[in-house]
């Protein structure tokens, strides 16, 4: 193998394009997402390693914030990194790179959490030193349904009674419906607030947090129109009663948000509307769909029903970069393991799904 160069990625579209084919891919790799996390404080950067920087091997978006009091600074690559690691000298320039964030960009501490297992070859590198085992952000553990099987092996892997709910929302009367992408300003205004009243109901009936309104229509507004976003609703005597929300990275589709009214879960829409979705990215060419987080109870057993592969992930690593403000980080700031995690879930890092 070639000498490898370590360089930014400035341009949106060849970035996306990157991550959108990358071994370990994933949406919060994306462009949008850094831009979603700016009013938060944060500041994305995009880098990668390669011999040309036109066809880039391996690299991660990393969110740089300033840590309140002492102005030093974490780094923090959501779902990365990403790329081709099975040359032991790709996985070495990567470092080597990150390590050089600690002059460019004045990082004392870099956080990464791929979707990579422990027995991956990426996987297997973090396992190592010098990285060490940090406090989990993204769900540690998801399933991941196949869709290149057809649809009578997706319902035979579902569980009976989650074919008997399907049926039982068809005979009620349930329809599903996709918010089009060329649907109107004001459709698709409607369309949100639909979307965050049934969540938002959700949330407070199962007691976890949600965001302001905004948060979602920002959302949507960047990652909708580069076709990284699609949003179903189920409806009920016209009345929309349960709601899901996804994020598309390459041949992946991704739950993210969702939820259903009263009615909604009495006449199981909410498992029709599932394999609707399921359905849906099959059609239009999707090779998987993850349930984004296998969490615990009620949640889990939902979505467990409907089949696919656990996927056990090796969790969230650190990468000191500045030994002396990393120990003292960790030494001064209140229990800071986990102070660091509860920011990065308030600032909007940790997604609906994991299993806190």
């Amino acid at each position: 193998m070639a000498e490898l160069n370590a360089f930014y990625v400035t341009d949106r579209d060849a970035w996306n394009a990157f991550v959108e084919h990358a071994p370990y891919r994933s949406f919060p790799q994306l462009w949008e997402w850094g831009e979603l996390r700016e009013p938060a404080g944060w500041r994305a950067i995009r880098f990668a390693v390669g011999e040309r920087e036109d066809q880039p091997l391996a690299g991660a978006q990393v969110l740089i914030r300033t840590v309140p009091l002492v102005g030093w600074r974490l780094g923090y690559a959501p779902r990365g990194p990403i790329g081709h690691f099975d040359e032991p000298e790709t996985r070495r320039s990567l470092v080597a790179a990150m390590r050089h964030l600690r002059v460019l960009e004045g990082l004392a501490t870099l956080k990464v959490d791929p979707e990579a297992t422990a027995t991956d070859p990426l996987g297997r590198a973090l396992l190592g030193p010098p990285w060490r085992a940090s406090t989990k952000v993204q769900p540690p553990r998801t399933r991941v349904i196949d869709l290149s099987l057809d649809e009578e092996a997706l319902l035979a892997g579902m569980r009976k009674k989650h074919r008997q709910y399907v049926h039982k929302a068809e005979r009620a009367g349930v329809q599903i419906e996709q918010l089009a992408m060329n649907a109107t300003p004001n459709e698709t205004a409607s369309a949100l607030a639909d979307f965050y009243a049934i969540y938002r109901e959700t949330a407070e009936r199962a007691g976890f947090a949600v965001r302001v309104q905004g948060y979602y229509e920002r959302v949507w507004s960047l990652f909708a129109p580069r076709g990284h976003a699609s949003l179903f609703f189920a409806t009920l005597d016209r009345e929309r009663v349960a709601a899901l929300f996804h994020f598309t990275c390459g041949d992946r589709a991704a739950e993210a948000y969702g939820g259903m009214t009263e009615s909604g879960a009495a006449s199981h829409a909410n498992y029709l509307l599932k394999w609707e979705a399921i359905r849906a990215f099959k059609a239009a060419g999707f090779a998987s769909y993850d349930l984004w987080g296998i969490a615990t109870g009620g949640i889990a057993q939902f979505k467990e029903g409907f089949g696919g592969r656990q996927i056990e992930y090796i969790g969230a690593r650190d990468l000191p970069l500045r030994p002396a403000q990393d120990a003292a980080l960790r030494l001064l700031l209140p229990a800071y393991g986990i102070s660091q995690r509860a920011h990065l879930r308030l600032t909007g890092h940790r997604l609906a799904g994991s299993d806190d």
